[in-house]
Protein backbone atom coordinates (compact mmCIF):
# COMPACT_ATOMS: atom_id res chain seq x y z
CA UNK A 1 0.00 0.00 0.00
CA UNK A 2 1.36 3.44 -0.64
CA UNK A 3 2.25 5.34 2.26
CA UNK A 4 0.49 8.59 3.76
CA UNK A 5 2.94 9.60 5.70
CA UNK A 6 3.73 13.84 5.99
CA UNK A 7 5.59 14.90 2.79
CA UNK A 8 9.05 16.48 4.90
CA UNK A 9 9.91 19.97 5.25
CA UNK A 10 11.33 20.86 2.00
CA UNK A 11 14.96 22.28 3.41
CA UNK A 12 16.85 24.31 1.36
CA UNK A 13 20.18 22.30 -0.14
CA UNK A 14 23.67 23.93 1.48
CA UNK A 15 25.36 25.70 -1.21
CA UNK A 16 28.91 27.05 -1.04
CA UNK A 17 28.78 30.66 -2.43
CA UNK A 18 31.12 32.64 -4.21
CA UNK A 19 32.36 36.11 -3.18
CA UNK A 20 30.03 38.16 -5.46
CA UNK A 21 26.95 35.13 -3.75
CA UNK A 22 27.92 36.47 -0.53
CA UNK A 23 25.37 39.10 -1.11
CA UNK A 24 22.36 37.14 -1.58
CA UNK A 25 23.10 36.41 2.15
CA UNK A 26 19.87 38.33 3.30
CA UNK A 27 17.73 37.42 1.09
CA UNK A 28 18.39 33.79 1.18
CA UNK A 29 17.99 33.60 5.50
CA UNK A 30 14.56 35.43 4.71
CA UNK A 31 13.88 32.86 2.35
CA UNK A 32 14.87 30.48 4.82
CA UNK A 33 12.48 31.45 7.45
CA UNK A 34 9.44 31.20 5.45
CA UNK A 35 10.20 28.07 4.48
CA UNK A 36 10.16 27.01 8.33
CA UNK A 37 7.24 29.14 9.05
CA UNK A 38 5.62 27.17 6.69
CA UNK A 39 6.71 23.70 8.42
CA UNK A 40 4.64 25.15 11.83
CA UNK A 41 8.10 26.79 13.60
CA UNK A 42 8.13 30.31 14.47
CA UNK A 43 10.91 32.26 15.73
CA UNK A 44 10.28 33.65 19.18
CA UNK A 45 10.35 37.46 19.61
CA UNK A 46 10.41 39.25 23.23
CA UNK A 47 6.94 41.13 23.91
CA UNK A 48 6.90 44.99 23.40
CA UNK A 49 7.95 46.99 26.68
CA UNK A 50 7.52 50.51 27.49
CA UNK A 51 10.75 52.72 27.73
CA UNK A 52 11.80 53.08 31.20
CA UNK A 53 11.74 56.62 31.94
CA UNK A 54 14.85 58.70 33.31
CA UNK A 55 15.41 60.71 36.63
CA UNK A 56 13.63 63.47 34.81
CA UNK A 57 10.90 61.92 33.64
CA UNK A 58 10.25 60.04 36.74
CA UNK A 59 9.98 64.01 38.42
CA UNK A 60 7.85 65.48 35.73
CA UNK A 61 5.78 62.42 35.48
CA UNK A 62 5.12 62.42 39.09
CA UNK A 63 4.12 66.42 39.69
CA UNK A 64 1.83 66.12 36.42
CA UNK A 65 -0.51 63.30 37.88
CA UNK A 66 -0.52 65.32 40.85
CA UNK A 67 -1.49 68.43 39.11
CA UNK A 68 -4.07 66.17 37.56
CA UNK A 69 -5.20 64.47 40.24
CA UNK A 70 -5.57 68.63 41.90
CA UNK A 71 -7.94 69.41 38.85
CA UNK A 72 -9.85 66.33 39.34
CA UNK A 73 -10.67 66.70 42.58
CA UNK A 74 -11.12 70.55 42.45
CA UNK A 75 -13.76 69.86 39.68
CA UNK A 76 -15.64 67.55 41.82
CA UNK A 77 -15.95 69.75 44.70
CA UNK A 78 -19.42 71.38 45.35
CA UNK A 79 -18.95 75.28 46.52
CA UNK A 80 -20.60 78.37 46.61
CA UNK A 81 -20.34 81.67 45.92
CA UNK A 82 -16.56 83.19 46.94
CA UNK A 83 -15.24 80.01 47.62
CA UNK A 84 -16.36 78.11 44.48
CA UNK A 85 -14.45 80.88 42.32
CA UNK A 86 -11.64 80.46 44.35
CA UNK A 87 -11.75 76.69 43.87
CA UNK A 88 -12.74 77.37 39.79
CA UNK A 89 -9.42 79.17 39.77
CA UNK A 90 -7.24 76.67 41.55
CA UNK A 91 -8.69 74.30 38.76
CA UNK A 92 -7.49 76.34 36.26
CA UNK A 93 -4.24 76.57 37.35
CA UNK A 94 -3.77 73.12 37.82
CA UNK A 95 -4.66 72.21 34.23
CA UNK A 96 -1.89 75.28 33.26
CA UNK A 97 0.79 73.32 35.90
CA UNK A 98 -0.48 70.60 33.83
CA UNK A 99 0.25 71.45 30.49
CA UNK A 100 3.51 73.22 31.39
CA UNK A 101 4.81 70.14 32.56
CA UNK A 102 3.99 68.07 29.37
CA UNK A 103 1.07 65.86 30.31
CA UNK A 104 0.63 62.89 31.98
CA UNK A 105 2.90 60.38 30.36
CA UNK A 106 0.36 56.78 29.24
CA UNK A 107 2.65 54.09 28.09
CA UNK A 108 -0.06 53.15 24.76
CA UNK A 109 -2.12 56.15 23.84
CA UNK A 110 -3.75 53.82 21.39
CA UNK A 111 -3.78 50.52 23.46
CA UNK A 112 -1.18 48.19 24.40
CA UNK A 113 0.03 46.09 22.07
CA UNK A 114 -0.95 42.12 22.34
CA UNK A 115 1.48 40.45 24.94
CA UNK A 116 2.64 44.23 25.89
CA UNK A 117 4.72 44.85 29.27
CA UNK A 118 2.15 47.46 30.13
CA UNK A 119 3.78 49.94 33.38
CA UNK A 120 1.25 50.49 36.33
CA UNK A 121 -1.05 54.08 34.91
CA UNK A 122 -0.20 57.16 37.25
CA UNK A 123 -2.89 57.53 39.36
CA UNK A 124 -4.48 61.07 38.22
CA UNK A 125 -8.05 60.48 39.31
CA UNK A 126 -10.39 62.64 42.10
CA UNK A 127 -10.23 61.84 45.59
CA UNK A 128 -13.91 60.23 46.25
CA UNK A 129 -16.57 62.95 47.83
CA UNK A 130 -13.52 65.27 48.19
CA UNK A 131 -14.30 68.76 50.23
CA UNK A 132 -12.44 72.38 50.37
CA UNK A 133 -10.20 70.19 53.05
CA UNK A 134 -9.01 67.77 50.86
CA UNK A 135 -8.29 69.91 48.57
CA UNK A 136 -6.15 72.29 51.03
CA UNK A 137 -4.59 68.80 51.55
CA UNK A 138 -3.94 67.87 48.42
CA UNK A 139 -2.41 71.44 47.72
CA UNK A 140 -0.32 71.64 50.87
CA UNK A 141 1.47 67.99 49.90
CA UNK A 142 1.95 69.41 46.22
CA UNK A 143 3.64 72.37 46.92
CA UNK A 144 6.13 70.59 48.94
CA UNK A 145 6.62 67.88 46.60
CA UNK A 146 7.25 70.30 43.90
CA UNK A 147 9.33 72.33 46.13
CA UNK A 148 11.44 69.54 46.58
CA UNK A 149 11.36 68.24 43.07
CA UNK A 150 12.73 71.86 42.06
CA UNK A 151 15.80 71.48 44.14
CA UNK A 152 16.10 67.87 43.12
CA UNK A 153 15.24 68.24 39.11
CA UNK A 154 17.94 66.89 37.15
CA UNK A 155 17.64 70.17 34.34
CA UNK A 156 17.68 73.45 34.73
CA UNK A 157 14.03 74.32 32.81
CA UNK A 158 12.64 71.62 35.04
CA UNK A 159 13.57 73.00 37.98
CA UNK A 160 11.96 76.02 37.22
CA UNK A 161 8.49 74.77 36.34
CA UNK A 162 8.39 73.29 39.66
CA UNK A 163 9.54 76.04 41.54
CA UNK A 164 6.66 78.12 39.98
CA UNK A 165 4.09 75.09 40.81
CA UNK A 166 4.98 75.39 44.08
CA UNK A 167 4.65 78.45 44.25
CA UNK A 168 1.30 78.47 42.60
CA UNK A 169 0.17 75.93 44.96
CA UNK A 170 1.31 77.13 47.93
CA UNK A 171 -0.75 80.13 47.97
CA UNK A 172 -3.96 78.36 46.92
CA UNK A 173 -3.02 76.47 49.74
CA UNK A 174 -3.30 79.67 51.92
CA UNK A 175 -6.15 81.03 50.12
CA UNK A 176 -8.19 78.02 51.01
CA UNK A 177 -7.24 77.84 54.12
CA UNK A 178 -8.25 81.23 54.94
CA UNK A 179 -11.53 80.63 52.70
CA UNK A 180 -12.74 77.73 54.80
CA UNK A 181 -11.25 78.76 58.54
CA UNK A 182 -8.68 76.02 57.98
CA UNK A 183 -5.15 76.52 60.06
CA UNK A 184 -2.59 78.15 57.33
CA UNK A 185 -0.11 75.62 56.07
CA UNK A 186 3.68 76.26 57.30
CA UNK A 187 5.25 78.13 54.51
CA UNK A 188 9.11 77.81 53.64
CA UNK A 189 9.20 81.21 52.71
CA UNK A 190 12.79 83.08 53.31
CA UNK A 191 14.50 86.27 52.22
CA UNK A 192 17.29 85.59 50.72
CA UNK A 193 20.91 85.63 52.72
CA UNK A 194 24.08 86.86 52.23
CA UNK A 195 25.19 82.90 52.17
CA UNK A 196 22.92 82.28 49.67
CA UNK A 197 23.22 85.19 47.25
CA UNK A 198 27.59 84.25 47.40
CA UNK A 199 26.42 80.40 46.10
CA UNK A 200 24.40 81.96 43.30
CA UNK A 201 26.86 84.43 42.10
CA UNK A 202 27.03 88.18 41.74
CA UNK A 203 26.71 90.59 38.46
CA UNK A 204 25.37 93.23 37.26
CA UNK A 205 21.63 92.56 36.82
CA UNK A 206 21.59 91.53 40.46
CA UNK A 207 22.59 94.34 41.75
CA UNK A 208 20.20 96.28 39.51
CA UNK A 209 17.44 94.21 40.48
CA UNK A 210 18.31 94.24 44.49
CA UNK A 211 18.80 98.12 44.21
CA UNK A 212 15.28 98.72 42.04
CA UNK A 213 13.81 96.78 44.84
CA UNK A 214 15.68 98.96 47.68
CA UNK A 215 14.44 102.12 46.31
CA UNK A 216 11.15 100.88 45.95
CA UNK A 217 10.70 100.04 49.71
CA UNK A 218 12.14 103.38 50.82
CA UNK A 219 10.58 105.69 48.39
CA UNK A 220 6.90 103.22 49.35
CA UNK A 221 8.75 103.89 53.71
CA UNK A 222 9.00 107.59 53.17
CA UNK A 223 5.67 107.88 51.96
CA UNK A 224 3.85 105.37 54.76
CA UNK A 225 3.47 105.50 58.36
CA UNK A 226 2.89 102.83 61.42
CA UNK A 227 3.14 99.62 60.81
CA UNK A 228 3.34 100.12 57.08
CA UNK A 229 6.71 102.39 57.14
CA UNK A 230 8.38 100.05 59.85
CA UNK A 231 8.06 97.01 57.26
CA UNK A 232 9.20 98.75 54.56
CA UNK A 233 12.42 100.39 56.25
CA UNK A 234 13.00 96.73 57.61
CA UNK A 235 12.82 94.97 53.49
CA UNK A 236 14.74 98.34 52.33
CA UNK A 237 17.65 97.56 54.95
CA UNK A 238 17.38 93.84 53.61
CA UNK A 239 18.05 94.89 50.51
CA UNK A 240 20.92 97.43 50.62
CA UNK A 241 22.60 94.89 52.67
CA UNK A 242 22.09 92.31 49.71
CA UNK A 243 23.43 95.48 47.29
CA UNK A 244 26.92 96.20 50.07
CA UNK A 245 27.54 91.90 49.60
CA UNK A 246 27.31 92.49 45.56
CA UNK A 247 29.46 95.24 45.75
CA UNK A 248 31.98 94.39 47.68
CA UNK A 249 32.10 91.13 45.82
CA UNK A 250 32.80 93.31 42.70
CA UNK A 251 29.74 92.97 40.71
CA UNK A 252 29.68 95.35 38.02
CA UNK A 253 27.80 98.59 38.92
CA UNK A 254 24.50 98.93 36.80
CA UNK A 255 22.50 100.94 39.73
CA UNK A 256 20.65 104.30 38.63
CA UNK A 257 20.47 107.11 40.78
CA UNK A 258 16.54 106.82 40.58
CA UNK A 259 14.46 104.02 39.36
CA UNK A 260 11.19 104.77 37.87
CA UNK A 261 7.59 103.29 39.82
CA UNK A 262 4.47 102.74 38.29
CA UNK A 263 1.68 104.51 39.51
CA UNK A 264 -1.61 103.94 41.20
CA UNK A 265 -3.46 101.27 39.70
CA UNK A 266 -6.86 102.22 39.75
CA UNK A 267 -8.20 98.87 37.62
CA UNK A 268 -6.66 96.41 40.20
CA UNK A 269 -7.79 98.64 42.79
CA UNK A 270 -3.56 99.36 44.08
CA UNK A 271 -2.30 102.64 45.53
CA UNK A 272 0.77 103.72 43.86
CA UNK A 273 2.84 102.34 47.34
CA UNK A 274 0.84 99.02 46.39
CA UNK A 275 1.82 99.52 43.16
CA UNK A 276 5.42 99.92 44.10
CA UNK A 277 6.12 97.05 46.03
CA UNK A 278 4.19 94.44 43.55
CA UNK A 279 6.36 95.36 40.76
CA UNK A 280 9.53 95.38 42.96
CA UNK A 281 8.49 92.00 44.77
CA UNK A 282 7.49 90.35 40.91
CA UNK A 283 11.27 91.51 39.83
CA UNK A 284 12.56 89.98 42.70
CA UNK A 285 10.82 87.08 42.31
CA UNK A 286 11.43 86.04 38.66
CA UNK A 287 15.07 87.16 38.72
CA UNK A 288 14.88 84.00 41.38
CA UNK A 289 13.52 81.54 39.57
CA UNK A 290 15.75 82.15 36.44
CA UNK A 291 18.95 81.96 38.85
CA UNK A 292 17.72 78.29 39.85
CA UNK A 293 19.80 77.00 36.39
CA UNK A 294 23.21 78.94 37.80
CA UNK A 295 23.51 76.81 40.76
CA UNK A 296 23.97 73.45 41.87
CA UNK A 297 20.59 71.43 43.22
CA UNK A 298 21.56 71.60 46.89
CA UNK A 299 21.80 75.50 46.40
CA UNK A 300 18.35 75.52 44.84
CA UNK A 301 15.95 75.55 48.07
CA UNK A 302 17.19 78.77 49.21
CA UNK A 303 16.55 80.60 45.88
CA UNK A 304 13.01 79.07 45.37
CA UNK A 305 12.27 79.95 49.47
CA UNK A 306 13.55 83.50 48.75
CA UNK A 307 10.72 83.69 45.22
CA UNK A 308 8.17 82.27 48.00
CA UNK A 309 9.08 85.30 50.32
CA UNK A 310 8.71 88.04 47.40
CA UNK A 311 5.23 86.25 45.97
CA UNK A 312 3.47 86.33 49.46
CA UNK A 313 5.05 89.96 49.78
CA UNK A 314 3.53 91.07 46.58
CA UNK A 315 0.49 89.40 47.99
CA UNK A 316 0.00 90.92 51.01
CA UNK A 317 0.24 93.91 48.88
CA UNK A 318 -2.77 93.38 46.67
CA UNK A 319 -1.12 91.87 43.90
CA UNK A 320 -1.60 88.56 41.96
CA UNK A 321 0.02 85.94 41.09
CA UNK A 322 -0.04 83.93 37.66
CA UNK A 323 -0.73 80.10 37.36
CA UNK A 324 3.25 79.84 36.65
CA UNK A 325 4.77 82.62 39.01
CA UNK A 326 7.99 83.81 37.69
CA UNK A 327 7.61 82.65 33.93
CA UNK A 328 4.41 83.72 33.20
Amino acid sequence: MPSHAPAACPVPPLRRRSPRGRAAVAVTGALAALTLAGCGLRLETPPPVAPSPDPAEEVRQDAAAEAAVIAATVSDVTAEGATAELLARIGEEAGAHLDALGGVWVAWPDGAPEGAVTPEPAATSAVPDPDAADVLELLTTGAADAREGAVAAPTDDLAAVLAAVSLSRAHGAAEVAAATGATAPESAAAPLTREALLVRGVDGPTLRVLDQARFAYETVAARSAGAARESAVARAAHLQSLVDVALEEGAPDERLGVYDLPGADDEAGLSAEQAAVVDAESRLLEHWVFSLGLVAPDARGALVDAAADSARRLVDAGGTLPALPGLD
